[in-house]
């Protein structure tokens, strides 16, 4: 099928978008969430004779809000309504409609929100807007697989010139273009285009709300990065625990098959592409791309050497490109947005973004995109509406359990410039401490938890994190002496230097500057033999 033949049938299906008799419902959130509220509307607009029609969509990533029923008619501004309840179905279905179209007193407008206002969603655009299961939805609202259509009709090299010129980085920090025109340039019949789509890091959510939001718009990038580099097979990995993403995506592909997207021949332009959905249990370790193809080969997930000479990673001895599901979900909004947006410096403003979740001891643990201007006190007081208990703030750390702890003095730091933040595992996070959390144990529970996701690869980083934590474990019961923060940093330089991978290399991060932060709290622990309690130890017990 031709694509103008994808998108008429598709506006067909949802022809409710340019009606203006038609009243459009979605309701955002968890499936568990919305199935009994996606019933419960349908009955309530069929009694109530309304024209429209219910939608479900994945969650929005504002998780104590939801479910999140919004409500719209073409011409009209859309409502929202957070926190919604079966019981307040038929109060919500009469009260929009008897608005008139115009917004009422006493209710905010979102771009006086922090949540809002400081956001800039890419990736996350049709987050919470569209319906993950239906392709038609995601063609005709979220301008689906346009970008596709262009780049089969543009040179491959023009392809990776226009990524180049729209400033778009990956998660890992290095231009997307750049690794794209690598892989171009490599040699071989058979390459790969991979997408990590695993939260490795413990808390993130970045893979887990793409992949149950909108999983087109991370197939649409991977198709498009296939083309541009001449890769004939795109593998996505994704978490085989969470279920309704694996079936999402599954869905997605049978859809794109249908409609001539994926296999062979793609839109009648001459690109063959095969996709393949891989499952695995995420661990630290696979945010490491070489440690993700080791498993894709049926090894065991631990971090290889790089090749050296051109840079470009092998899968099972061709070339493959890796990269993160947040770069695809955005390589397909580079190609979906008008052309003389994806050059110059309005180009790079749109792009300069980066997906996070905010967790730890704040208010609101939501998964958000913002420019990477945007500064952590903006995001942990502004978004993340504080400390939850409406305390003070001890520390942030950025990035992960490898990430360095930054001070309050740190907050207004840009996150694009965050010193130190540990190695990008592709699932951003920024964990919050209350000021009454010890630091001893901060630093313990990061050192335990790096030690069970070590590979045992190299020797500094399994037996590093191994002593690290056990003098940890050692000073947070107190029972550690003056010389323990002295072995702390040597071991933790030991490591910086000497582990093979950045993941083993940032594992002393979270010791190292919290010794440098709150050494007074490690030495009152040694001094006053304070065990985690905070009680002091009796004389024998020393």
């Amino acid at each position: 099928m031709r694509y103008d033949q994808i998108l008429s049938k598709a506006r067909t299906v949802c022809g409710c978008q340019n009606d203006d008799r038609c009243m459009e419902v979605r309701i955002s959130g968890s499936p568990e969430q919305t199935a009994a509220l996606f019933e419960q509307l349908g009955d309530g607009m069929r009694t109530s004779g309304l024209d429209g029609r219910v939608i479900r969509t994945g969650s929005f990533g504002y998780y104590d809000l939801e479910p999140v029923i919004s409500i719209r008619k073409p011409g009209r501004p859309t409502l929202l309504y957070g926190k919604a309840a079966p019981e307040t179905v038929s109060a919500l279905l009469d009260d929009y409609p008897a608005r008139g179209g115009t917004t009422p007193d006493g209710v905010l407008c979102s771009s006086d929100l922090p949540l809002f206002r400081a956001q800039r969603r890419i990736a996350l655009r049709n987050c919470g807007l569209i319906d993950p299961e239906a392709i038609d939805h995601y063609i005709a609202v979220g301008r689906g697989y346009s970008g596709l259509s262009r780049v089969l009709a543009t040179d491959r090299a023009e392809v990776i010139e226009a990524l180049r010129n729209s400033g778009l980085d990956s998660a890992a920090g290095c231009r997307a273009a750049d690794k794209l025109q690598a892989l171009g340039e490599a040699g071989g019949d058979e390459k790969f285009v991979t997408c990590n789509a695993l939260d490795a890091n413990p808390g993130g959510r970045t893979a887990r709300l793409l992949l149950e939001g909108d999983p087109h718009g991370v197939f649409e990038g991977m198709l498009i990065a296939a083309y541009a580099v001449g890769a004939g097979r795109c593998i996505i990995v994704a978490d085989s625990r969470r279920t309704t993403g694996i079936r999402r995506i599954t869905k997605a592909l049978e859809e794109m098959k249908d409609r001539g997207l994926a296999g062979g021949d793609i839109l009648g332009a001459g690109f063959s592409c095969e996709v393949e959905i891989r499952e695995a249990t995420p661990s630290l370790t696979m945010g490491e791309e070489t440690a993700l193809l080791r498993l894709l080969e049926g090894k065991q997930a631990m971090p290889d050497f790089r090749p050296m000479d051109s840079g470009v990673l092998l899968l099972s001895g061709r070339p493959c490109l890796v990269d993160d599901i947040e770069t695809f979900a955005k390589i397909s909004a580079v190609f979906q947005d008008a052309p003389e947006w994806r050059a110059g410096p309005e180009a790079e403003k749109r792009r300069g973004t980066r997906v996070l979740t905010l967790t730890g001891d704040v208010g609101h643990a939501y998964t958000v995109e913002v420019p990477v201007e945007t500064t952590i006190r903006t995001l942990v007081a502004g978004i993340g509406g504080g400390v939850a208990t409406g305390g003070r703030l001890k520390a942030v750390q950025f990035g992960g359990p490898t990430g360095s702890l930054l001070g309050p003095d740190s907050l207004d730091l840009p996150i694009g410039a965050v010193a130190e933040a540990g190695p990008d595992t592709g699932s951003a996070t920024i964990e919050v401490f209350d000021a009454r959390r010890c630091a001893v144990e901060i630093a313990e529970e990061r050192m335990a938890y790096l030690q069970t996701q070590s590979c045992g690869k190299c020797v500094f980083c399994r037996e590093g994190t191994f002593q690290m934590s056990d003098i940890l474990r050692s000073v947070a019961a107190g029972e550690g002496t003056a010389r323990d923060l002295d072995l702390l940093s040597e071991l933790g330089e030991a490591m910086r230097t000497g582990c093979v991978c950045a993941i083993g290399a940032a594992a002393a991060n979270p010791v190292l500057s919290g010794i440098k932060l709150f050494r007074e709290e490690y030495e009152e622990h040694i001094r006053g033999k304070i065990c985690k309690s905070g009680s002091r130890r009796s004389s024998h017990q020393v």
